[in-house]
Order: C-alpha cells, then structure tokens, then sequence
C-alpha cells in the first residue's frame, strides 16, 4: 500500500507491524498501571467521536453515550452512503464496552430507498489517561464485526472479522491535541497467520484544536476502501467541526476528500451524539 509522503508497506508487512505496535502497548500499557491509576485528567474531553480514526477517550463508569450518523460518498453520479448507529457504556472510567450496527445504501435522490443492514459489531476499549502524570494518552480495544455481504453486492466480507485498534493522544496545550490510531481486520481462520493476512490495516492521525463551543479537527487516513468509499483506495483527508450545545449533545460536520486525483469529490459525514449519566 502507497500513502502520499508515507513509506510503502505491502499487505502482510503492515499488518505485521500493526500487530506488534498493538503487543507493544499493551505491555507498555500494562506496566505503567500503576501510575496511571491515580493520574488527574489534566483539562475537559474535547470531543466525543472523530469521524475515521478511533479516539482515546473511554465512557465514565455508567455512562451512555448513543451516536446516529451518516458518511456519504460523493464521489460518482450515484451516490454511496454508510448510516452508524452505536451504543457505548462505561463499566469503569476507563473501561467501556461498546455495539454498532450500519446501513449501506446506494442511490441517486432518496437515501432510504435501498437501505439495508452490512454488518453488527460488539467490541471493548480501555483507556490510559494522563499516563505517568503527563499529559499523553492511550487506549487499546477490540471489535468483533459480523458482516452481511449481500449489503456490498457480493464485495464484501463474508466472514466473522476481529479488528484490535490502538489509538494515543498528546496535549500539546490546553486547546491543542495531536492524535492517531493503527487497527488491522483479520478473519478467524487468519489469526494464526496474521503476516499472511489480506487486510493491510489502517493508519490514521491528525490535530484538534478545542474551544468551549466548537471543536475544529483534521484527518488524515491511509485508506478509503471501507464503505461508503469508491475512490479505489485513496487516501483521505478530513476536516471537520464539531459544535457542543450542551446537555451533553455533540453535533460533528466533516468533509472527507480523496487524496489522489479522480477521487477528490468531497463527500459528507455527520454525526449527532447525545451522552446519558
């Protein structure tokens, strides 16, 4: 896989590396246990959800947070869209578990018209906040996706599919915070061969920069070929504004765009969040 100003891995080698960055941290993670435990967190949450690249911050212990979105690929006459609804529960202030189900629709006025179910998923994520008292942090989780391939027109995945993620985060001040994520997808008769695995991972990153109100955020993503996305792999650029009304609402509006040339029709992504403690 190539990716503008990034080296080139092949499919096997990224999901390799993938696969040990996760190992990695989950012995860093659990090594620091200690001290993270009894971290502050050092300012408040400036976001609840980024639009393709998974964030560090967990659920508090009994909190709900439900979010309906849509991301829509504007990229040919028909238009393709992927319609998010997930639920997330924190067992503990750092741990949550977590459920989504998406819809996939191809058209080229109503939306709904072709609505049917892709895939479910369940999955779990725990953070380390403000680990060692400073002012990085991370997680690492795992989604288990049960696909429908009839929703792809016979392209997509048939298989139960495993997707570990790791994802870390570094304020460099009160308003700015740089963050990335790295997750593989493999399906269960891979796992004892991840090296020779189809999947070649996802590497995202970006900033944020937070203020009371308003959250602005930009993406970088190293693939596009999940649903809705038709660019043939670019990559994708994403920038986005995130508005916080209050009682616990977040309203997010992005415009993801392919990096190469043919896929540079910017598409819609927008998600609406509300929190319940």
């Amino acid at each position: 896989m190539t990716t503008s100003g990034t080296i080139t891995l092949r499919h096997g080698s990224l999901l390799a590396f993938t696969t040990g960055v996760i190992t990695v941290a989950l012995v860093i993670a659990f090594l620091l246990f200690p001290l993270v435990s009894t971290a502050q967190d050092s300012h408040p949450q400036p976001l609840q959800e980024l639009f393709l690249t998974e964030v560090v911050y967990p659920q508090e212990k009994g909190e709900v947070q439900l979010t309906l979105g849509t991301l829509v690929d504007r990229s040919r006459d028909d238009r393709s869209a992927l319609m998010p609804l997930s639920i997330e529960y924190g067992l503990t202030d750092r741990w949550q578990i977590e459920g989504s189900w998406d819809g996939y629709t191809q058209f080229h006025e109503n939306p709904f018209r072709h609505l049917r179910s892709a895939r479910a998923s369940v999955g779990t994520k725990y953070s380390f906040m403000n680990i060692a008292g400073s002012r990085a942090h991370a997680s690492i989780g795992v989604d288990v996706e049960f696909p429908d391939a009839g929703a792809f027109d016979d392209q997509g995945e048939t298989e139960i599919e495993y997707e570990p993620v790791i994802a870390a985060a570094v304020d460099l001040s009160r308003r700015l915070t740089l963050f990335g994520s790295a997750g593989a997808s493999f399906a269960a008769h891979e796992a004892a061969t991840l090296a020779d695995a189809e999947d070649s991972g996802t590497l995202s990153a970006g900033a944020l920069i937070a203020f009371r109100h308003v959250t602005a955020a930009l993406e970088y993503t190293s693939r596009s070929d999940n649903l809705p996305w038709r660019l043939g792999g670019s990559p994708l650029v994403t920038p986005s504004i995130v508005v916080h009304p209050g009682d616990q609402w977040e309203l997010g509006f992005g415009m993801p765009i392919g990096v190469r040339a043919g896929a540079r029709r910017p598409g819609l992504g927008v998600h609406v969040i509300k929190e319940f403690n």
